[in-house]
């Protein structure tokens, strides 16, 4: 992650078939949904109502990840693991702060128009 002069915060995400890189971390791609919080710890992401807990399954091959969910997770938990790292985020979801994240990456428009429902998206003029 790196820090531009105006407090912008630059994340770059590698997506492998094994796993998901950023700057400072790596992890298995594998993708896990669950209705109720696990009991187990590590490697879950809370998002829209549901816990995913990533890395402790395989990722099977896909040609083409833009069309996937798995990796709209993946690129979420990512973040989350960067924002984490430099201290910018809280984990434990005990506080919810809200951010601005533009996502740089093909993606279908189905899945962009499912992750924006309610979301006002910035005017690009």
């Amino acid at each position: 992650m790196k820090m531009t002069n105006n407090g912008v915060a630059v994340i770059g995400i590698d997506h492998g078939y094994g796993n998901i890189k950023t700057a400072n971390t790596i992890t298995p791609t594998g993708v896990t949904a669950y209705d109720k919080k696990p009991a187990f710890e590590g490697n879950i992401l809370f998002y829209d109502n549901t816990y995913y807990k990533i890395g402790d399954v395989h990722k099977t091959y896909i040609p083409d990840k833009s069309e996937d969910m798995d990796n709209y997770i993946c690129t979420l938990y990512g973040i989350a693991r960067e924002l984490s790292r430099e201290n910018t985020v809280k984990t434990d979801c005990s506080s919810r702060r809200k951010a601005l994240i533009i996502l740089a990456f093909p993606c279908s428009c189905q899945m962009l128009s499912q992750s924006t429902k309610g979301t006002r998206l910035p005017n690009p003029n």
